[in-house]
């Protein structure tokens, strides 16, 4: 459904089988330019926790798959609001064979997310060992991000290693095709339910297979609670001129919304939407028949009102 749109003036201010080790070609991808507009509000309280018991993951073993003791890294939270509105995870590790592992975070009533799990691997499950890249470095998962550890494992050689950066979580393996695996899943949705997030938050890792290992040497964990008043999220498109382009479709996905929201810019270029709330992220792309923006995609972590969110179309 296409809302109205918006009336606003013109603003003039701005020991196992070996596992085998297939080489994969790196394909080639669509970059779509993303902007990252971080707005955390003063209203919207976070709480960021340290991990401890960090250390050596434990190895698999016989049959495939056959998890050793989990490495669980704890996360002590205290001053988070209820409910959880945003979340994001931050592991640096090492591992070889990514393929082995599966990693979830738990939250103090036990409810479990799937961060990732079995990259790589086909159905059914023992069938093969997954992916046989590696991790290491720092790897951040939210829903502002856009990377995929499914593809991003597939686009290396053997027994390279997965740019570290920031990712989204996904289904669990088994999945196919592997690249690029199963769908993204919503990490702020997955514990709005926690009832109380304060206390002991658990980053498990297993590895499930034998021979290849690793380390977790650092991890922290930001909860983000929402504001009590939706928020309005507002702008403007322009041509290079800075001309204001009308009947431009605005759509916002993202943060709680059960389904996306339309808008169509004002004769003056200018949108909004209303009511959204704060405290969560939110996709806002531009479309025209007419032209094609460098800035198409954008995303936003919502605080309060945001009304600078610009998008400029290409000469």
């Amino acid at each position: 459904v296409i809302e109205s749109e918006v009336d606003m003036p013109i603003v003039l201010s701005f020991g196992r089988a070996a596992k085998p080790r297939p080489i994969i070609s790196l394909c080639g991808k669509i970059a779509i330019a993303i902007l990252l507009v971080t707005l955390f509000s003063a209203n919207v309280p976070a709480a960021v926790a340290t991990g401890t018991n960090t250390g050596t993951i434990a190895d698999g073993s016989n049959p495939n798959p056959t998890c050793g003791a989990p490495r669980d890294v704890n996360f002590a939270v205290t001053g988070a609001s209820v409910p959880v509105a945003s979340i994001s995870l931050s592991i640096t590790m090492t591992h070889t064979y990514v393929g082995d592992l599966d990693i979830s975070l738990i939250a103090p009533d036990f409810t479990t997310f799937t961060v990732f799990s079995f990259v790589g691997r086909n159905p059914p499950v023992g069938s093969d060992f997954g992916d046989s890249s590696n991790l290491n470095g720092t790897y951040t998962f939210s829903d502002v991000s856009n990377g995929n550890m499914w593809s991003s494992a597939a686009s290396r050689n053997s027994n390279q290693n997965i740019v570290a950066g920031p990712f989204r979580t996904q289904m669990p393996g088994p999945f196919a095709p592997s690249d690029p695996g199963p769908p993204f899943t919503i990490f702020n949705s997955g514990f709005t339910g926690v009832l109380n997030p304060n206390g002991n938050w658990t980053l498990r890792v297993l590895d499930c297979a034998a021979a290849d290992t690793g380390t977790i040497s650092a991890a922290t964990l930001t909860l983000l609670g929402p504001t009590a008043a939706g928020s309005r999220l507002a702008g403007r498109v322009v041509s290079p001129t800075g001309r204001g382009l009308s009947r431009v479709v605005i759509t916002v996905s993202g943060g709680n919304l059960r389904e996306e929201r339309r808008v169509v810019t004002n004769q003056f270029g200018y949108f909004a939407v209303d009511d959204l709330q704060a405290g969560l992220s939110y996709v806002v792309t531009a479309a025209s028949k007419r032209f094609v923006f460098s800035n198409q995609t954008q995303i936003v972590n919502l605080g309060d009102d945001f009304t600078s969110m610009n998008f400029v179309a290409e000469p």
